[in-house]
């Protein structure tokens, strides 16, 4: 069985391990000649997502702050992670691995994620996973988790 990778969706939650695992994802990228995709999933806060916040404050007054907001976040976010992948790629001295697109998207992480991998027809799914301690995964759930027990392709997950 011959295993070729040409798309990697690299989701990252933007934490201070992001760096390590992305160096991994060049080094595969490199090695399979693949184009990097590059996605960080913004979690709308329940108070949002739940209409809680549209008791206290008109719907029309909460629409333009929340996309006024978010579009700005989002912005930043992008522009961060450009910045990221640049100095990342030029430290690795990369020749041959490239960065097809960064995407900043609402929604929840792992439905997110598995979405944009389809979206895109990427070839593997690459996350670092953090590691909890007793009750709290069970309780709280990782992204990692769920992206692995609900994916239709190769994950690969790097302990950070």
């Amino acid at each position: 069985m011959q295993f070729n990778i040409q798309r990697i969706l690299y989701a990252t939650d933007l934490g201070p391990h992001g760096p390590k695992v992305f160096r991994c994802v060049v080094s595969i990228a490199e090695r399979y000649g693949a184009s990097i995709h590059i996605l960080h999933v913004v979690e709308e806060p329940a108070i949002l997502r739940n209409n809680v916040a549209e008791r206290y404050i008109s719907g029309s007054v909460l629409g333009g702050y929340r996309n006024a907001t978010l579009e700005e976040a989002m912005d930043k976010i992008k522009e961060r992670l450009k910045q990221f992948s640049q100095s990342t790629l030029e430290s690795e001295a990369s020749t041959c691995a490239s960065v097809a697109d960064i995407k900043i998207l609402t929604g929840r992480p792992g439905r997110t994620i598995l979405a944009e991998a389809d979206r895109i027809e990427a070839d593997c799914i690459i996350l670092g996973s953090r590691r909890y301690s007793g009750v709290s995964d069970i309780v709280i759930g990782s992204v990692a988790r769920k992206v692995t027990r609900k994916a239709t392709r190769p994950v690969f997950l790097f302990p950070v």
